[in-house]
């Protein structure tokens, strides 16, 4: 019995790919400048794409190392030991107030010298700190806003940035800026704490007497991350709120 050809056998394929590249040899040799020409674009265009990435990494290094050794000499120049998390506070209030302020402006300009990395948004968020550390909490609050902004394409960073800008808010007396706020978190895809940012949104709202936005985000917790647990008493005020009359 005759065995059927398999069009797709291995010594097809190869034949095929010989043929190919016996055809490519002919064009070139015939007419070599626009085929070699093809070829160097693309070998180019692979070197650019490396050479791009290798830059972003290091120039995202250099942005982390110059944040590190920054942060290092804010807390020697408060007086602790640099690398040290613990920031300690200088006896004397007016040169506490004077270190914080002149730091907050060098981290406002690594950030700006550092533009598009990680370590920018870090920087900002440290100068958001110093602001609200100083008491000018408006500075602090566009600061908050300037870091998250800075950190649109990482989106656990960004996530983190916005609820620390809610808090600030919060804190401020404001709880429709911050229910935005945190809204901003939860509408952050990759985000992890998305849901339990959105839980805090809708009690921000029935804070500020916006019912029927705050019944809106329990609903979309509720429909989009069921197994999304809220804080018992925030769940009870919800769902109270939810059978009351309107």
């Amino acid at each position: 019995m005759a065995r059927t050809r398999n069009p797709h056998a291995p010594g097809d394929t190869l034949e095929e790919i010989q043929h190919f590249t016996d055809r490519l040899v002919e064009r070139v040799s015939a007419n070599p400048r626009p085929i070699l020409a093809l070829l160097g674009g693309i070998v180019l265009l692979a070197a650019i794409g490396g050479g791009v990435l290798q830059w972003r990494q290091a120039r995202s290094e250099a942005a982390t190392e110059a944040l590190e050794d920054l942060r290092s000499e804010f807390v020697a120049a408060m007086g602790g030991s640099p690398g040290s998390l613990e920031v300690p506070e200088p006896a004397n209030p007016e040169t506490a107030r004077s270190i914080r302020t002149d730091f907050a402006d060098r981290f406002t300009v690594l950030a700006e010298e550092h533009a598009g990395t990680p370590a920018a948004a870090l920087a900002l968020a440290q100068v958001a700190e110093l602001r609200l550390q100083l008491g000018e909490t408006d500075a602090a609050l566009e600061a908050w806003r300037a870091a998250a902004d800075a950190a649109a394409d990482r989106p656990q960073l960004r996530g983190v940035l916005l609820e620390r800008l809610g808090q600030a808010y919060e804190v401020a007396g404001q709880p429709s800026e911050a229910a935005t706020a945190y809204e901003g978190a939860g509408d952050t895809s990759g985000y992890p704490l998305r849901y339990p940012a959105l839980a805090q949104a809708a009690r921000l709202r029935a804070d500020a007497g916006e019912i029927e936005r705050a019944l809106a985000l329990y609903k979309r917790i509720r429909a989009e991350s069921p197994e999304t647990r809220l804080p018992d008493h925030l769940a009870a005020r919800l769902r109270e709120l939810e059978a009351a009359p309107r």
